[in-house]
């Protein structure tokens, strides 16, 4: 009995890690396709967001009769909780990337700033982001913390030299809108990055650092310094 328990919440592990893989490879198509001005490629974001959703919906629906039927207690508890916020988090971020596809069939701007490094940032804290899911690590999570600093960094940047572009050329208000929306959704990413990570640390640790105040924003600048 104990072995179909484990078979099942490895089940639930695998799909969360599918699902994180498919959200990353939407990102980095729906970034492709901002760089190639690729509307096909923008075009088979949207479908793999679909996947992703009813990835999701598959999850939800395991982990619900888990729950239910099993009555988990202590780690294998945690790990179902954590395992359902993550899986949010990493559909938000599909729905991001999607937005991006979307967005680069609207901008005509060839000049994209920060925004391939900040791609480039966010995809691989997804990736670090479920490494520490499947494989804890307290200071990989940490990392990804700090790597989230230089994503608003890059984000303010971007938002610095949209405007300046406009106040030159206003005619081009339109199209680095778009763009400054695309800087939004990588940031945002980031941001859900952060949070799948925080979630792999209750899930190891159960303890709750969401609002811990060593980990604010504010303490890891200034460790940075």
């Amino acid at each position: 009995m104990t072995t179909y328990f484990e078979h099942n919440l490895e089940t639930v592990k695998s799909k969360l890690i599918l699902m994180g893989q498919m959200a990353n490879e939407s990102l980095k198509t729906s970034m492709q396709a901002l760089m190639e001005s690729d509307s096909a490629l923008a075009k088979s974001v949207r479908k793999k967001d679909f996947e992703i959703d009813e990835l999701e919906n598959e999850l939800s629906n395991a982990i619900t009769t888990y729950l239910s039927t099993h009555a988990p207690v202590a780690a294998d508890l945690r790990f179902l909780v954590a395992t359902m916020k993550i899986s949010h988090e990493v559909e938000r971020i599909g729905d991001e990337a999607k937005a991006i596809a979307r967005r680069s069939r609207k901008t005509t701007t060839h000049d994209f700033h920060e925004i391939p490094k900040m791609a480039k940032i966010a995809q691989a804290m997804l990736k670090d982001a479920l490494s520490v899911f499947v494989e804890f690590e307290e200071e990989k999570a940490k990392d990804i913390w700090k790597l989230d600093l230089e994503v608003d960094q890059l984000h303010q940047e971007n938002n610095n030299f949209c405007q300046s572009v406009v106040e030159k050329d206003p005619s081009q208000a339109s199209s680095v809108f778009e763009t400054l929306f695309i800087s939004k959704s990588l940031e945002r990413v980031c941001d859900h990055a952060v949070n799948i990570s925080k979630e792999a640390v209750f899930m190891a640790t159960s303890r709750d650092v969401r609002h811990a105040p060593e980990y604010k924003k504010s303490v890891l600048r200034k460790e940075m310094e």
